[in-house]
């Protein structure tokens, strides 16, 4: 059994300079956590087991740890175009909510 580095498979993360960098890293753990939480979840519920993954015991022990694992990974994950939308959106709203603020405070 090889070993799996877990530095060489992080997903890239949000650069000290970026404004949105904590909105990203949320953004980030929400995605994981609503959208490939729910896809782990019902594919361990699944029924259809086949012969890869499913490691008796251990397997069953374990399995939350690594869930997790994949969860924070798969959501931190920047190819995907799911979570840069959500972001924009946040940051559109945001702003548009501070312009509304600067014309009332005139």
């Amino acid at each position: 059994m090889t070993s799996i580095d877990t530095q060489t498979i992080a997903p890239p993360r949000a650069t000290q300079g970026d404004p949105l960098s904590k909105l990203r890293d949320a953004v980030d753990q929400v995605v994981g956590s609503v959208f490939y939480g729910t896809l782990l979840k019902t594919m361990r519920e699944s029924p259809l087991k086949g012969t890869i993954g499913h490691g008796g015991r251990g397997e069953e022990m374990f399995q939350g740890q690594l869930d997790q694992l994949l969860v924070e990974r798969a959501g931190g994950a920047r190819s995907y175009d799911l979570n840069e939308a959500i972001v924009k959106r946040f940051a559109d709203s945001a702003a548009a909510y501070d312009r509304m603020r600067q014309r009332h405070a005139s």
